[in-house]
């Protein structure tokens, strides 16, 4: 068995964005929704910020592969930050 095979239903480009969503979704499906009416209000919005956070981490990532890959990035030709 060839484990680089595309046997599992996955896209062609699993990216950083791609895997974080699909392990928020599970986390949401097995352990928060589950206990949402047990959850303060304090503890929803901590929840919400987190997955924000994940979902900013998983698009910078995201931004390096593609960086790591050669593709293009469209940056304003008077940012200086790139030098």
């Amino acid at each position: 068995m060839n484990i680089l095979e595309n046997d599992f239903g996955l896209p062609e480009e699993v990216d950083a964005e791609y895997v974080t969503s699909q392990g928020m979704s599970a986390i949401w499906d097995m352990c928060i929704e589950p206990m949402h009416d047990q959850l303060s209000d304090e503890d929803r919005s901590l929840i919400g910020i987190i997955g924000v956070t994940l979902q900013l981490v998983a698009h910078k990532a995201k931004c390096y592969e593609e960086l790591q890959k050669g593709n293009a990035v469209d940056f304003d030709e008077s940012d200086f930050s790139r030098n």
